[in-house]
């Protein structure tokens, strides 16, 4: 079940393919190693705006800008065909939100780290440009970067699970931020493929598929490696930190 609910995660994030004749060496990545975050590099949350899932769901609340932005582009998302990934850089195809789609650098992760209580599954990392996207996705997608966009971006797709392979009720908001090695930190409150609502209960043997797009506006070509900044894991009944903030570093070029 879990490789059936991943990989129709993985192709609803995906865009449509359309291969070209560009040759690229796949990139080869060494075991992932978490380390404690530094304090400085977890920012701070502003996810105030979006409800969690226990009062969103089947209450049809009255939503905010930034839910109902969350859930257009997510309708979007659903009802675009189940395409092939971008798996090459130079792969050409179409946005799921409307738009084309290029893919510039990826890193096919493909690891599993333990971090206490929680797996988390990473599986890409990818660097891509949408471009001719309509009017009514930047609108949304403006929004919920919380700063306007043109009809061009270079966004960062981050994709993983998490799975809590315990009995235990814990509390995890996911992925805190981004830091590119061109310097500037990047919120995950600016991710644009977000759901409406926030999950971060996973109580006993579950498991959530995470998908995060975000705008990148530094030069791509300087783009070397990304730190993965998460956020801590928590008791949910309790509040009780049990893994402070965690970050990882993955590289988008070839390690020596």
């Amino acid at each position: 079940m879990f490789i059936v609910q991943l990989l129709l995660a993985l192709a609803l994030l995906g865009g449509s393919d359309s291969s070209n004749d560009a040759t690229s060496t796949q990139l080869e990545v060494n075991p992932l190693q978490p380390h404690p975050a530094y304090s400085e590099l977890v920012l701070e949350s502003g996810l105030k705006p979006f409800r969690s899932e226990l009062t969103y769901k089947g209450l049809e609340p009255d939503y905010n800008q930034f839910e109902q932005a969350a859930k257009i582009l997510q309708d979007k998302l659903l009802e675009s065909a189940l395409p092939p990934l971008l798996s090459k850089s130079g792969d050409t195809g179409t946005f799921d939100y409307g738009g084309q789609l290029k893919l510039l650098k990826t890193v096919p992760l493909k690891q599993s780290i333990e971090f206490g209580p929680l797996t988390i599954h990473m599986m890409d990392a990818q660097l891509l440009e949408a471009s001719d996207i309509p009017d009514d996705t930047r609108k949304n997608i403006s929004i919920l970067n919380q700063e306007d966009i043109g009809p061009k971006i270079t966004y960062i797709k981050i994709i993983y699970s998490v799975e809590n392979t315990t009995d235990q009720n814990i509390g995890f908001y996911g992925l805190n931020s981004i830091h590119p090695n061109t310097g500037k930190p990047i919120s995950a409150d600016r991710n644009f493929m977000r759901k409406p609502y926030v999950y971060h209960q996973y109580d006993g043997v579950v498991m959530d598929n995470m998908g995060y797009g975000l705008v990148y506006t530094d030069d791509p070509d300087k783009l070397e490696s990304i730190e993965l900044v998460f956020n801590r894991i928590y008791d949910y009944d309790t509040g009780e930190t049990i893994v402070e903030p965690t970050s990882l570093n993955i590289p988008f070029t070839v390690q020596k």
